[in-house]
């Protein structure tokens, strides 16, 4: 038997923090990549664990997060198009969310792990981050 837990606030935690997070993406306010990424990385938990090109990383200096999320921006070029989301919860305090985006006509999707945690704190704790490095190597052929 198993025990049925109350997912309608991790739910409802993981729409806000997609939802605020795709507002940072997307907004024409920011100088420049770097601003970007800085205010992006406060949606992760100190450490995370993130896979892209068939490797499992480990982070827990948040500093290095702005790098690697300043890196692809700066690259594409541009606003990336909030396609859609989805949040499917895992358990109490724990959900999974997929994103779509279109950047220059170009459909991508990541899968981010949210979880909040005893101490209250709540974000990303990680992800998989295949559909930037992708799209990287769509543009390069073109």
């Amino acid at each position: 038997m198993a025990i049925k837990q109350d997912t309608a606030g991790i739910i409802a935690a993981a729409e806000s923090h997609i939802i605020s997070y795709c507002a940072a993406l997307t907004s024409p306010s920011f100088a420049n990549s770097t601003y970007r990424a800085t205010k992006m990385a406060t949606y992760y938990l100190p450490t995370i664990s993130f896979f892209t090109d068939e490797t499992i990383t480990q982070l827990s200096d948040p500093s290095y997060l702005v790098q690697l999320i300043a890196g692809p921006l700066n690259t594409l070029g541009g606003l990336p198009d909030v396609k859609g989301h989805r949040v499917e919860a895992v358990s109490e305090n724990s959900a999974i969310i997929w994103l779509s985006l279109e950047v220059h006509g170009i459909e991508i999707s990541n899968v981010y792990f949210f979880r909040r945690m005893r101490d209250g704190a709540q974000g990303f704790e990680g992800g998989i981050f295949d559909g930037e490095i992708w799209l990287l190597k769509q543009l390069a052929k073109q």
